[in-house]
């Protein structure tokens, strides 16, 4: 059966992120749609220097294709998530499946998708009924400054938050985070090109 989409993501914590994104069609302005997550075992590099190869062998098994990676990783040829999407871009019209395939390049990674001021966040992470609160203890840590919305490095905060409380970090706290956060003013520019992309394929009419 073919899906409406397929996503090839970089890791486990990704693929539980955006299928519980997926999940909330209606907060992302689409219909309910079928989709497929792979994960590639080779994280952001292999998603980047495969994704082309392995998504020509797919294109009869979604109507659309969307890869979905970080910009933070050793060896990344670009400055920037834009520059990042071009370049992959290039790969898949170079493969044929320009407008098929789009590419989104979170930066600088997962994490500046799902850390907010929410108090959901507080609770997946353990901290709901801690003293001083999360955003208080980080903004002490040098971690989260006073005049920003956002962690500048979310990734950061959130392995010393889950430290603190000796809290694994696993794919079932990115999921939930991703289920609750309030994503409707959301203006990460990676997450408007997701919705956005998506809004192009899937019309909330359809």
């Amino acid at each position: 059966m073919t899906a409406d989409l397929l996503c090839l993501v970089a890791d486990r914590n990704m693929s539980a992120a955006i299928s519980a994104l997926l999940s909330r069609f209606g907060s992302l302005g689409i219909p309910n749609i079928d989709y497929r997550l792979v994960t590639h075992p080779r994280h952001d590099p292999g998603c980047f220097h495969d994704g082309a190869e392995f998504l020509r062998g797919q294109q009869s098994e979604a109507a659309h294709a969307l890869v979905i990676l970080d910009h933070e990783w050793d060896g990344a040829p670009a400055d920037s998530g834009p520059e990042l999407e071009e370049l992959l871009e290039g790969q898949f019209a170079q493969a044929g499946i320009d407008g098929w395939a789009r590419a989104v390049v979170i930066e600088p990674e997962l994490e500046a998708w799902v850390f907010s001021g929410s108090v959901h966040v507080a609770g997946a992470l353990g901290w709901a009924d801690r003293s001083p609160g999360l955003r208080d203890a980080l903004a002490f840590q040098g971690l989260w400054p006073d005049d920003r919305s956002k962690p500048p490095d979310p990734k950061a905060a959130m392995q010393w938050a889950l430290k603190q409380v000796r809290v694994p970090r696993s794919s079932s706290i990115y999921g939930e985070l991703a289920s609750k956060v309030g994503t409707t003013n959301c203006m990460d520019r990676a997450f408007v090109r997701f919705r956005q992309i998506l809004q192009e394929w899937f019309p909330a009419s359809r």
